[in-house]
């Protein structure tokens, strides 16, 4: 199993970092790789057992759904079902508030490559690499977009500062 673990510290409220996360179907909004993230029907929009669909840019889709929820501090979430060579994946949010208002969040991201011996071969050679990228940006783009509103895109690359 691997597991990465990236941190950021914005600038943003614990409160104004949660409503983010919280709001399940809203992911497309800051994250660069997704294009799109409904819930899928019959779920909850928010909380324990809430559900999304996330179809990147890159054609790839993810099934994602809400595992555990506590309030303004920990958000997990399993990936059940992926085009992506996951065998299986979590991913757990944790939020701290810091003596000036902002908010250290914490990702760490655990998961099972497909293909056995060549996936961790793979995952040696790339995917590990490469999701500790995509998870850095992911929390810069989460950062960008509380700051600014703005829809954070397929071609949004992290500013200096925050990368």
């Amino acid at each position: 199993m691997g597991k990465i673990t990236v941190s950021g510290t914005m600038s943003h409220s614990v409160d104004r970092v949660w409503s983010m996360l919280d709001d399940f179907g809203s992911v497309y909004l800051w994250s660069a790789g997704v294009e799109s993230s409904p819930i899928i029907g019959g779920t909850p929009e928010r909380g324990v057992g809430a559900e999304r669909l996330c179809t990147l840019y890159d054609g790839n889709r993810i099934s994602e759904r809400v595992i555990e929820s506590v309030d303004k501090r920990k958000l997990v979430v399993d990936i059940y079902d992926t085009t992506m060579p996951l065998k299986s994946a979590r991913g757990r949010f944790d939020l701290e508030g810091t003596s000036d208002g902002g908010t250290l969040v914490r990702m760490t991201f655990e998961y099972v490559v497909k293909y056995g011996i060549l996936g961790k071969a793979m995952d040696a050679l790339m995917i590990k690499r490469s999701l500790k990228k995509s998870l850095d940006n992911l929390l810069a783009a989460l950062d960008e977009h509380l700051a600014t509103g703005v829809h954070i895109q397929k071609d949004w690359q992290p500013t200096t500062a925050a990368a």
